[in-house]
C-alpha cells in the first residue's frame, strides 16, 4: 500500500486527509455516482432522461479513499485526524 507524505501546512495544520477505515493518508480521489452504462444506455435511448442523469452525476462527487474506496475520510488536521496519525491536537 502505498501511502503520500502529508505536508506541514503554515501555522501547524497539517494538509491532506485520512481514511477512518484502512487508515490510508494523502489526497483523495474524486468520483462520480451513479453508473456510467445507465447513461449510455439512457442517452441512446431517451435523450432527455440521458441529460438529466448526467447533469445529476456531475454535480454529486464524492472524495474517496485511493486505496478502499470508502467515502469515510475526514482532513488530517480535525481532531479525530490528528489522533489517527498519533499527533498533538
Amino acid at each position: 500500500m502505498q501511502q503520500e507524505v502529508l505536508r506541514e501546512a503554515p501555522a501547524g495544520k497539517v494538509s491532506g486527509y485520512v481514511c477512518t477505515l484502512c487508515g490510508w493518508q494523502g489526497r483523495p480521489k474524486t468520483r462520480a455516482k451513479g453508473s456510467i452504462l445507465i447513461e449510455i444506455v439512457l442517452w441512446l435511448f431517451f435523450l432527455v432522461p440521458g441529460l438529466i442523469y448526467s447533469i445529476w452525476r456531475l454535480t454529486t462527487k464524492d472524495r474517496v479513499c485511493r486505496s478502499c474506496g470508502s467515502v469515510a475520510i475526514i482532513p488530517a488536521g480535525s481532531p479525530r485526524g490528528r489522533a489517527m496519525l498519533g499527533m498533538r491536537a
